[in-house]
């Protein structure tokens, strides 16, 4: 039996672990080299027009043109559908574009669209902005209450998006319940799954159509790749998904599949380090005396702290969330006081532990006051922990956020 409460992946994960490590297989037979070859080649020799045909129309596994496959590609899509226990992946140029390939491949105009209510700023500008010239509606929705997951079952909807972890305050969504409620409406329900990983959660298993990542982030882990996930057991719409990729310029680059393959094959190892550290950091910020609000699912207090224990099998994830009473010069400052030992870096999953302002990065698109409405300040911070030890990160960030509250 698995133990839930505690920061790291558990051991009921060594078969998901040993098979991130292992080969994809020969490229040619009697062969196997052991790390994945990088092939940058854009187009490849056929014998006839009737092997293009077959190639680019999927009849067979032959390539034929970089946009529409390549062997990185299709290696580390095949490895990440087994973790994600989905029968098909496709990888693109980055995360938003795994979303908008979802949206635009399974979307009709007129579509209604049911969106979490606190999303990476990037993802609702695409459905409340970019998409509205479809004539795409959008409606927003708590995925934590039981009452507004029970109204979107009596709706008629096509799509219903939600993140596992909510950005930036670590939400906990009630994957199985919005699951039961969407299909009940007659949609598919697309989980973010960015800020948990394969290994933390698996939102297929829980009835979601299809799982969406910015591999960017922990799965590459070093900053150095930009590659977005989107793998289901459709089929049918997952052809569709692949189709949009190759139509709208989002396929990816071999480099950028073979470090994340890279990255994928030490995910275990760093994610562990990283949730212990978020953990640990999380319950020392929570313990200062001063005023702090802080948001992680592992601390006893946090509103989906039981329900997270059960979902969230691989720990309580790497990010968190304080909260400070600072306006923007104040927060500069303290940033300051952190730099150079933990960087100011709009991004997340990174080796090394780093900051983020919400409010003028990644929720710079929403307004002032639905940022409030969120909870979303000038004085909210979001970590991302690295391996780093965690008595050092405690004492980084203890120290800072005294020495500012003492000035």
């Amino acid at each position: 039996m698995m133990n839930k409460q505690t920061a790291g992946p558990q051991r009921w994960e060594n078969q998901l672990e040993c098979e991130a490590l292992r080969s994809a297989g020969p490229m040619e037979p009697g062969s196997v080299p052991h790390i994945e070859p990088l092939i940058l080649s854009t187009v490849w020799q056929l014998d006839s027009p009737m092997a293009a045909d077959q190639a680019l129309s999927g009849a067979n596994d032959a390539f034929a043109y970089r946009r529409d496959g390549h062997p990185n590609e299709r290696s580390l899509a095949h490895k990440l559908a087994s973790l994600h226990g989905a029968s098909q992946a496709s990888i693109t140029a980055q995360g938003m574009s795994a979303i908008s390939a979802v949206a635009m491949g399974i979307l009709e105009p007129g579509g209604q669209v049911w969106l979490g209510q606190e999303l990476y700023g990037k993802t609702s500008r695409l459905f409340e902005h970019s998409l509205a010239k479809w004539q795409i509606t959008t409606r927003h929705f708590d995925p934590t209450d039981k009452v507004q997951i029970d109204e979107l079952s009596r709706q008629k909807v096509d799509l219903v998006l939600v993140e596992t972890l909510s950005n930036p305050r670590l939400s906990v969504a009630r994957l199985e319940d919005i699951s039961v409620a969407t299909h009940a409406a007659g949609g598919k329900l697309v989980v973010d799954n960015t800020f948990a990983t394969h290994l933390v959660c698996q939102p297929l298993s829980y009835g979601a159509d299809f799982v969406v990542e910015s591999l960017s982030k922990q799965v590459n882990g070093h900053s150095d790749s930009m590659l977005g996930l989107v793998a289901g057991n459709d089929r049918q719409l997952m052809d569709c998904i692949q189709d949009t990729i190759s139509t709208f310029g989002m396929a990816s680059s071999p480099l950028d599949c073979y470090l994340t393959h890279r990255g994928l094959m030490s995910l275990a190892l760093r994610l562990e380090r990283a949730c212990v550290n978020a953990l640990a950091l999380a319950e020392a910020l929570d313990a200062l005396p001063t005023t702090i609000e802080v948001d992680y699912p592992g601390l006893t207090h946090h509103p989906q702290h039981q329900f997270a224990k059960e979902q969230l099998r691989g720990g309580y994830g790497w990010m968190l969330t304080f909260h400070l009473p600072l306006q923007r010069p104040e927060v500069a400052d303290l940033f300051r006081k952190l730099a150079p030992e933990i960087p100011f870096a709009p991004s997340l999953g990174d080796i090394c532990t780093t900051l983020s302002h919400p409010a003028t990065t990644s929720h710079r698109g929403y307004s002032e006051s639905q940022r409030v409405s969120l909870g979303i300040t000038e004085g909210t911070i979001r970590v991302s922990c690295g391996v780093e030890p965690a008595e050092w990160l405690i004492e980084q960030f203890s120290q800072a956020i005294l020495d500012f509250a003492r000035a």
